[in-house]
């Protein structure tokens, strides 16, 4: 996994937001079948995030 990580750093911003939303999504499917509400909100807004930039509808920020 660690090592998973370490590539995508070097990834395109676009490739690591479709990883990120990957893993979102079963991270919301846990949070809801253990109703946790407010999780499930934020994890759902992180997917809209991770999804817009992905299709590159956001563009990415520098921070």
């Amino acid at each position: 996994m660690r090592e998973e990580a370490q590539v995508l750093e070097i990834g395109s911003p676009t490739k690591t937001a479709e990883y990120i939303y990957a893993h979102l999504q079963d991270l919301t499917r846990m949070a809801r079948q253990n109703d946790l509400a407010m999780l499930v909100y934020l994890l759902e807004m992180a997917q809209i995030e991770a999804m817009e930039v992905a299709k590159q509808i956001r563009p990415t920020r520098a921070f």
